[in-house]
């Protein structure tokens, strides 16, 4: 199947934002292991290190 992420389950996943982490976080991991294609605007690669500079430099999947 393919999933649409828009930014703020993207923005829930990188800055931890509970509760919302908690359902962020299934979708990330099936996307990880091939279940699901996910999907995110080209948008949010540049919303994500304006609203989230120290998760961003801190998180190993932006800085690999």
């Amino acid at each position: 199947m393919k999933l649409f992420l828009d930014t703020n389950i993207i923005m829930d996943f990188v800055k931890c934002r509970e509760p919302f982490i908690y359902e962020a976080l299934p979708l990330i991991q099936q996307g990880e292991k091939g279940i699901h294609q996910l999907f995110i605007s080209d948008l949010t690669f540049s919303d994500i290190p304006v609203y989230t500079p120290a998760e961003f430099m801190e998180n190993p999947l932006f800085t690999e």
